[in-house]
């Protein structure tokens, strides 16, 4: 099953398939302390935004475990605060 991609994950004017490319190719992924808004765990992905770039993007997904669904909320370019949280949390 493909994942639900909310109206909210194109909010900041990514693109699904650069989200889709961060996804595939993050270079941190990090499930957050929080809970998402249907119950599952949040797990952020920080990736490229496609193979000729350098710039980074942070995509929120909320997870719901063994269940075949995940739904993609949060797009966009990798911000001070997320970037803090990779710091902060390197493994």
């Amino acid at each position: 099953m493909s994942p639900i991609w909310e109206e909210s994950s194109r909010k900041h004017g990514v693109s699904q398939s650069d989200q889709v490319y961060a996804i595939l190719h993050a270079t941190y992924v990090a499930t957050l302390p929080e809970t998402g808004q249907r119950g599952g765990r949040v797990v952020l992905y920080i990736g490229p935004e496609h193979a000729q770039t350098s710039r980074e993007l942070e995509v929120l997904v909320e997870d719901f475990g063994g269940v075949p669904e995940a739904r993609v909320f949060h797009a966009m370019r990798l911000g001070p605060k997320l970037r803090r949280y990779r710091e902060e949390n390197p493994g």
